[in-house]
């Protein structure tokens, strides 16, 4: 029996990993490594985990949202009507925090985004996740409480945390003052269930975006796969001229004009 919902399993068909090019487990654990070779650094001033918040608890930041799209295959892409054929709320799919360490991936997110998600991550090596039942995630206080806690618990052991705050081509100043204004970050200090005391005062951050952005010029298949199809359409409605690609291989790509 299908753990989807129905009106996710055509989503799922077409987005879901698992085979050569877009989407494969192959180029996905290749883009987690590239962010995580950020980490590994021989450098005094690399952070020790990057931090990604999607949605409102980062105020839609747009470097969140372009690093998630990266690892994730776009699917947080705004051009995108995915996510309205799901027929749940944008602030609900957009539930999203994660903490890239060297060596593990530590993901917060909710019971109806989880199942969606989960194509796209399950093979990721030391994957941690924190989740409530679809029971638990009714109760909403105590979901709020429980996105807070997982994320006191998973930048607990960190002292320097990476932000991707710019998107490419729009490269902002790096303000941690703005991120302390961030709800998620705002709620890190909350008495009792938070962090004790102001997240910018606990951890010093840095901005990562440019290292991201070299991350992000590396050509992977995905990558090649997207050229291929806008050169394809540029062809096709500019100039009427189909194109057929023959092949695409690790080491060749064969194509030609019909």
């Amino acid at each position: 029996m299908d753990v989807y919902p129905s009106h996710w399993l055509g989503l799922l068909r077409t987005r879901s990993p698992g085979g050569f090019g877009r989407g494969s487990p192959s180029v996905s654990c290749s883009r987690l490594r590239q962010v995580q070779s950020i980490l590994t650094q021989s450098s005094k001033s690399r952070p020790d985990g990057i931090l990604c918040i999607l949605g409102i608890d980062s105020r839609y930041n747009e470097g969140c949202r372009e690093l998630a799209n990266y690892l994730l295959f776009g699917l947080y892409n705004q051009n995108t009507s995915d996510f309205e054929k799901t027929g749940f709320s944008e602030e609900v799919l957009d539930d999203v925090v994660m903490l890239i360490k060297s060596d593990s991936v530590h993901l917060y997110c909710n019971p109806v985004n989880y199942r969606y998600l989960l194509p796209y991550v399950a093979h990721w090596r030391n994957l941690h996740f924190y989740c409530m039942t679809e029971n638990e995630y009714e109760d909403e206080e105590a979901a709020e409480e429980f996105k807070i806690s997982s994320f006191v618990d998973m930048v607990r052991d960190c002292s320097k945390i990476g932000i991707p705050y710019s998107s490419q081509g729009h490269l902002q100043i790096f303000d941690m003052f703005v991120v302390e204004k961030w709800p998620i970050v705002q709620a890190f200090a909350l008495e009792g269930i938070g962090g004790d005391g102001f997240f910018t005062m606990k951890y010093e951050l840095q901005d990562v975006s440019l290292n991201l952005w070299n991350v992000y010029s590396k050509m992977d298949l995905v990558s090649l796969e997207n050229l291929l199809s806008e050169v394809r359409s540029q062809i096709v409605f500019n100039f009427k001229i189909p194109l057929k690609i023959f092949n695409l291989k690790k080491s060749k790509i064969h194509f030609s004009l019909l």
